[in-house]
């Protein structure tokens, strides 16, 4: 087998079991493996990361009257010292009827670009200045990496069936008059022309709705727009006149993301619901989790559908640890981050406003601000603007959340994981970045397998956010046989850095697996839907479900020899896969041990190239052991055979070795020995082993022609 370099990554997760989102965090009692491997990536946007954002309303609306604390938050937020936040969701506001005084909040009332006298419409491009104030520094700040989405939450009032921005007097019934949305989506177009064109703001995407399938959105209501979309019909047609608007205003290329439904499970329902032009006109399904759980399913439906996928919008007043204190609401958001990242295998992560609470002796246009929070429970956000002091104040929430943002960044290759753990890496630079979160009140020990990558660095250097740390230097780690070890700080967060990575290789000589020779044991109550044939189906989405002592062999029909095995576990069950073992035998009967699986595989593809036998044979088998397993990773009364897929990788035994063009002196491959033996050869001082595989021009002559072409030839392939 040929082997090329390619740096690719995955994580293969956690030895012991620990807790999902809304859990107790890393069991401080018991040490977690997390194995990394460069094989299984997100399936969204092939695993390419494009970064971290938050909406600038309310906030920006609050503070950019202020050039000053206008630069402090971008800096704060998207400057280089700060969390380096490359996403910003720019609010295109409707803007309420004049005449009403209902939104109390000093920071969301947010005005539209529209005036409307007499059934004239009107533009005010000086309108909206305080948030476009934040939006250019905040680009500025983030330089080339910077992303502008476009969103809106109510179209303009005179447009809506209450007469106000705030939603219909029936929170569960559409406020769009019947005969408004062309004129909403062209609303829509003319304000995203304007800040492109005569503004030169960059816009990736729009989205006309937002949490658009809920009750929230109500006349009178004393905080934001807010405007309800039924699924299906309705929201089909608003996302189908945006394009059409878009198109006539030469910005066809904006990407249309949708629907931002408030719920992950609304979202699933709210995509399929739509009509399939409307689907082919949506690029991105964008999705807020602040209710549902269906994120692995939200993420398949996405890879069915070719879409790419958002986390657009989520926060919360939430706290996690354990006597945490000030870090409470940062491992909250920790916890939040990571489950939707891994679950979803979202490319972007989107925080709803990174100020929530603003000080103000004076108020602001009449309105009393909300005040300083207590930053030792839960609160929305992650900093306060102080008006009267000119600052902005941090909370730890603000150093957790930099602990992803500041070293997963834009352009890194996300890697499959779970539990406490994300990571990523960076191809281009050769650096893995780790980031764990410990919510326990002890110390919790790590192991992280790093032996799969075909390079790493000697050692990991550490920051960590704790109660008396923020983005502190905790030192570095020793990487010992390729295998990281620490103890994480009680409530903590750390980002491991690992410079000089390599990632792993690309298989080939695949072995193609005859699904009529694969045989095993009996599948759950019989089911033919979960045989033993859904190992070797070539598909990870569906899997071999096996009883207790299962088996799954197929017979290659010649005899091979393996040089990797490829294999992934059921998606839930990974823990099963723990003292699988993978075997070869040349007639069915006598087996010999190739690998045995020690520690959780995440979910994907993992790979095996070291094995313990000699990987000769017709058959290979993959079985489970027989009796009860220890309780440390799989708490079942009995081991079960669960495995989604299988691959295998060799040349037959009897297969005479390829002849690779150029490899004259028989060594397999072409290399710079290659040529100097050549050009010994025509000058009459050496023989070619292989003298064919030098006749590049196929003229049963070796000349000077070959040896020109030869050349030619070894630095296109360099």
């Amino acid at each position: 087998m040929k082997l090329f370099a390619r740096a690719v990554a995955v994580v293969l997760t956690a030895a012991v079991a620990v807790p999902s989102f809304g859990g107790t965090g890393v069991r401080a009692d018991a040490a977690t493996t997390v194995t990394l491997s460069p094989y299984s990536v997100y399936d969204i946007n092939d695993g390419k990361f494009e970064g971290w954002g938050t909406s600038l309303c309310w906030w920006a609306n609050r503070v950019g009257y202020s050039d000053s604390l206008a630069q402090k938050a971008a800096d704060t937020f998207y400057g280089e010292n700060g969390l380096r936040l490359n996403i910003a969701r720019f609010n295109i506001g409707g803007g309420d009827d004049p005449t009403h005084n209902h939104i109390t909040r000093t920071d969301s009332n947010m005005p539209g670009y529209t005036k409307f006298s007499n059934g004239n419409v009107t533009y005010d491009w000086n309108a909206d200045y305080n948030q476009r104030n934040v939006l250019r520094k905040c680009i500025e700040a983030a330089g080339d990496d910077m992303i502008v989405e476009m969103f809106s939450n109510s179209p303009p009032y005179y447009m809506t069936n209450s007469g106000c921005s705030s939603g219909n007097r029936d929170g569960g019934k559409n406020n769009l008059k019947d005969d408004y949305y062309d004129d909403f989506a062209k609303y829509l177009a003319e304000v995203s022309y304007h800040y492109k064109n005569d503004w030169g703001i960059d816009i990736q995407s729009i989205t006309p709705t937002n949490e658009p399938y809920t009750n929230f959105w109500y006349a009178g209501s004393p905080k934001q727009e807010g405007c309800h979309f039924d699924i299906g019909n309705c929201e089909s047609k608003i996302i189908l006149e945006l394009q059409k608007a878009m198109n006539e205003k030469g910005m066809g290329d904006v990407i249309i993301s949708a629907s931002d439904e408030t719920s992950i499970d609304t979202q699933i329902d709210a995509f399929k619901a739509l009509s399939g032009d409307a689907k082919n006109a949506v690029g991105r399904i964008d999705t807020h989790t602040y209710g549902g759980s269906k994120r692995s399913e939200l993420r398949q439906l996405a890879v069915d559908s070719g879409k790419n996928l958002w986390m657009s919008e989520v926060d919360g007043n939430g706290t996690a640890g354990t006597n945490a204190g000030a870090m409470a609401p940062g491992l909250w958001l920790s916890e939040r981050i990571t489950a939707d990242c891994n679950g979803l295998n979202a490319s972007a992560w989107i925080l709803w406003q990174v100020i929530d609470k603003h000080v103000c002796a004076a108020g602001y246009n009449g309105k009393k601000d909300s005040g300083m929070v207590d930053m030792t429970k839960g609160f929305w956000g992650t900093a306060v603007a102080d008006h009267d002091q000119n600052t902005i104040v941090l909370s730890k929430k603000y150093y957790c959340f930099g602990q992803y943002t500041r070293y997963i960044r834009p352009g890194m290759t996300m890697l499959k994981s779970s539990g406490s753990t994300m990571a990523a890496f960076d191809e281009e630079n050769g650096q893995l970045v780790i980031v764990s979160y410990n919510t326990s009140s002890g110390k919790a020990d790590m192991n992280y397998n790093l032996s799969q990558f075909s390079k790493v660095g000697a050692s990991a250097k550490a920051i960590r956010t704790s109660n008396t740390e923020d983005w502190a230097d905790a030192g570095s780690y020793d990487i010992r046989n390729g295998v990281l070890s620490v103890s994480l700080e009680p409530n903590s967060v750390t980002t491991f850095i690992i410079d000089d990575v390599k990632g792993g290789v690309e298989f080939t000589d695949k072995i193609d697996v005859d699904l009529s020779k694969v045989t095993g044991s009996s599948p759950w109550k019989d089911d033919t839907n979960y045989d033993c044939t859904k190992a070797f189906d070539g598909k990870t989405s569906t899997f071999f479900d096996g009883l207790g002592h299962g088996w799954v062999q197929a017979d290659l029909g010649d005899t091979y020899e393996l040089s990797a095995i490829g294999f992934s576990p059921r998606s839930g069950y990974e823990y099963r896969a723990v003292a699988g073992k993978f075997s070869i035998s040349e007639d069915g009967e006598n087996w010999t041990d190739l690998y045995t699986i020690e520690y959780t595989p995440s979910f994907g593809m993992n790979y095996v190239t070291q094995f313990s036998g000699e990987a000769v044979g017709r058959y290979i088998r993959y079985q489970v052991p027989d009796g009860t397993p220890d309780g440390t990773v799989n708490k079942d009364s009995v081991f079960c055979c669960n495995i989604a897929e299988i691959s295998l990788y060799g040349t037959k035994k009897d297969e005479p070795p390829k002849e690779v063009l150029g490899d004259v002196d028989g060594s397999g491959d072409l290399h710079v020995n290659d040529l100097v033996l050549m050009q010994k050869f025509l000058l009459g001082n050496g023989e070619l082993v292989k003298w064919k595989n030098g006749d590049f021009d196929n003229d049963d002559v070796i000349d000077m022609f070959d040896l020109v072409l030869m050349r030619k030839h070894m630095i296109a392939n360099s």
